[in-house]
Parts: structure tokens; sequence; C-alpha cells
């Protein structure tokens, strides 16, 4: 039994749930990623997944193992890639990641710069503005933008996300502009679905702090198209500037309540725990961080 083989066919199951699925992604028989992860288990004297007919599930001690394996196969991967170039050339496919809006405005335009550095990386890139799993996602490194929690993956910061109350000069003539926080409960607020604050809003001078409780006609998951909202003189929103900077520019929006700041946010790279970075990963958030630093 070549274990490393059997921890990898291991962590691909768990990736892609299932036998059949974890073949395919590793181009063998299903009967042979079976038969690995069985003798992973008969080798160790312990069980590492619940069969049932639809879906698998990690025992306790499959958790443990779980972790133990990434690490490992991350830090072989990376000797492999060591071992096979003298200049330790950067390859493999990269899984990203990201939010609709920040993929469409800050990552896409980047991307012929990191292939430039990197021609031997594959970058496969999906776009979402729900919240994924970046394990069960099988994602190398996961963009988000926002105050992160406690979590068992390790997270980069990237760059700051500063965010600006934005209307359109149409909708401000109509309605009025407002002094303070407080005077949002008259107005029309363009909100963004998957904030947990919902539709509660605080926002600081640095001397003192304010929450209002918004409402209006409007709730989205994707920035862009809130900011699109804004600009038809639909409401007022509380956006990242990276999405609203050439709007204000060109006047189509003006900020309000410029005084007043929402709780500070940040752009971070995700990713799974391991001691050992792989180097394509590595390779790519130095890159971002650079060019987000900019």
């Amino acid at each position: 039994m070549d274990r490393i083989d059997c921890m990898r066919a291991f962590v691909a199951t768990v990736d892609a749930n299932g036998f059949a699925a974890a073949a395919r992604v590793m181009d063998v028989p299903r009967s042979k990623v079976s038969k690995q992860i069985q003798a992973l288990e008969d080798a160790l004297g312990v069980q590492l997944l619940l069969r049932t007919t639809r879906s698998l599930h990690l025992t306790e001690a499959g958790c443990e193992y779980y972790e133990a394996c990434r690490e490992l196969i991350a830090s072989v991967e990376e000797a492999e890639q060591r071992a096979r170039s003298s200049l330790a050339q950067v390859h493999g496919v990269l899984r990203v990641n990201a939010p609709m809006s920040f993929g469409l405005c800050r990552l896409g335009p980047l991307l012929p710069r990191f292939n430039a550095l990197h021609p031997k990386v594959e970058l496969q890139l999906v776009l979402s503005d729900q919240q994924v799993d970046p394990v069960k996602g099988g994602f190398d490194v996961t963009i988000r933008i926002a105050s992160l929690g406690d979590s068992s993956l390790v997270a980069r910061q990237l760059s700051p996300a500063p965010r600006v109350m934005v209307a359109s000069p149409e909708y401000l003539a109509r309605m009025g502009v407002p002094q303070v926080p407080k005077d949002l409960i008259a107005h029309q607020c363009l909100n963004y679905g998957y904030l947990q604050s919902g539709v509660s809003l605080q926002l600081s001078n640095g001397r003192e702090t304010q929450r209002v409780h918004v409402t209006g006609p409007l709730h989205a998951n994707n920035g862009d198209l809130l900011a699109q909202a804004a600009e038809g003189g639909m409401g007022i929103a509380l956006l990242p500037v990276f999405i609203v900077e050439k709007a204000l520019e060109q006047g189509r929006l003006v900020q309000v309540l410029e005084e007043w700041e929402a709780p500070a946010i940040s752009i971070n790279a995700v990713y799974p725990s391991a001691r050992r970075v792989p180097m394509k990963t590595r390779a790519f958030l130095d890159f971002l961080a650079q060019e987000l630093a900019v």
C-alpha cells in the first residue's frame, strides 16, 4: 500500500463527498478509491468514514486524520515541486473563489499579470456571492470581504475595504441630504442581503456611534446591482469604495454622511490550515497582497 496515495484518495473523497466523485477527480476507477480508504482504515485500526447509501460522514478520528493528511500532502506536493525544478517554478491547478463584484472589479484585471509571472499555474476561478466552505468546495483560496470570526481556516488580510454611503444626485435632490445617521430612518435604503446585521447600520464619527434600523425597496446579495440601483435614484446604499469609485469620480453617485464610517472590514484570503502552504497558493497570496496594497 502506498500510504501517500491512499491519503490523497481519502482527502479527495472527503472533499468531493463521495467515492465516485473522488474517482472522477483523480481519474481512477471508483473501486480503487474505495480499496485505498479501506486499506488506510485497516492499517490504522480505526474507522475514518461512516458510509450510507447517499452520503459519507467523517468519524471523530476521521476529522483529525483528514486535517493531518491535508497538511502532509501539501508538504509532499511542495517538496515534489522543488525537486522537479532547480528554480522551483510555481505550477499546478489553483482553484480560487471570490465575490462577484470583487472578481470583476479587482481580481479580473490582475489575472494577466499573475499569469505573466507564473505561466504554469492554471487558475480556476469561481465567482459567487454566497459564502462557500473552502474545504467542501475544494478551493485553494477563498476571498472574503468581511470582518472574519473564529475559524479553523487560516486567514490572511490582503487590504482594507473601506465603505461609503452613496446616492444619486437626483435622489438627494428629491428626498434631501441626510445630516446624521438617524436621518436614514426617513430614507429609502438599499441593503446588502448577506450582512449579518441585516437592516441595522452602525456608523461612527470618532466621537459618537449611532445604530439605526433602516428600510428600503431593495435587498440584494451583489454590490454592483445595488450600485446600479443607487445610480438610478432608488435610494442610499453602503458599499465598498472599489465598487463605486468610478461612479463617484464621474458624479453619477455622491457620498453622503462623509464624516461617518461603518465598522471596518477587509479583503481577506482564506485557505485550509497547513504547516507548509503550497507554492502556488503562497505565490498567489503574495501577488494579491502586493497588488492590492498599491
